[in-house]
């Protein structure tokens, strides 16, 4: 049976939308943790503009689309995907074959039917109801876009999925964590109330910080990005947060190097086979 755990989901500015859902196969088949000597910084480049889901809850397609358009190990960030009339099929009239751009609209289209493959009731249109990392996964999958999907639910499976690319966290939001610092540091109090659940992409590791770029517009934090420091995203993960990482089917151009902070790619691969 699917283990469901619904969060506060509200619509107040900025909007939220993130809902726990953790089925068996996730939980069994959890991703894997590398030797902590295996963990580098990265800093995976997005290719789109940071988008602004507006008034609807639709974090989680916001952050699926900021997934589609970064870097990763497998190939560079996309800014359009080609949709096969399978695909359109499968996707219950949410998306037309052809070409689309990786924007806002479709986002919003990655959501709606997100919302018809989770586990909660409800679906946009004509219902915001939110959903869930689980939700997004399952939408590119059926999209093509993915040939399947792995989830994390600790700091250290974060940590080394993100050698091989960028990641999307669901996590509790509190009231604490509206509005960043100068420097983008994101305060997490864990007296502060819980506001609801929020799905964000994950593309830097400095070694120090864990930079996410938001779907609330370029005006949030410092152009649409803000970071959490180690022990605060571990806490955030502990309260029945998850990290999401689908496998990408779309390698069609090479590969594009890895931007290891402070160590040279040849001297990190020698490393890893001494291990």
């Amino acid at each position: 049976m699917t283990h469901l755990e619904l969060l506060p989901f509200q619509q107040d500015s900025p909007p939220l939308g993130r809902h726990v859902e953790h089925d068996p196969r996730s939980l069994a088949h959890a991703y894997g943790v590398l030797p902590r000597s295996a963990i580098k910084p990265v800093d995976w480049t997005r290719r789109i503009p940071v988008l602004d889901q507006g008034q609807l809850g639709s974090c989680t397609g916001n952050a699926g689309t900021g997934l589609l358009g970064t870097d990763s190990a497998a190939r560079p960030g996309l800014t359009q995907v080609t949709i096969t009339p399978e695909a359109a099929r499968a996707s219950q009239g949410h998306f037309t074959a052809g070409s689309h751009a990786l924007d806002e609209a479709f986002a919003v289209s990655l959501y709606s039917l997100a919302t018809r493959l989770d586990s909660f009731p409800g679906e946009y249109p004509p219902v915001d109801t939110g959903s869930s990392g689980l939700g997004v996964a399952k939408a590119l999958k059926a999209l093509g876009l993915a040939s399947g999907y792995q989830h994390g639910f600790s700091l250290a499976a974060l940590d080394s999925a993100l050698q091989a690319g960028p990641v999307m966290i669901g996590i509790p939001w509190l009231d604490s964590m509206y509005s960043p610092a100068t420097d983008g540091h994101i305060t997490v109090d864990p007296a502060s109330a819980v506001v609801g659940g929020h799905e964000i992409e994950l593309n830097r590791y400095t070694g120090a910080a864990y930079w996410v770029t938001n779907s609330w517009g370029p005006s949030w934090g410092v152009g649409g990005s803000g970071y959490f420091t180690g022990s605060d995203l571990a806490w955030l993960l502990s309260q029945s947060g998850d990290v999401t990482v689908p496998a990408w089917t779309t390698p069609a151009q090479p590969a594009p190097k890895r931007c290891w902070i402070g160590r040279a790619w040849q001297a990190a691969r020698t490393e890893k086979a001494r291990t």
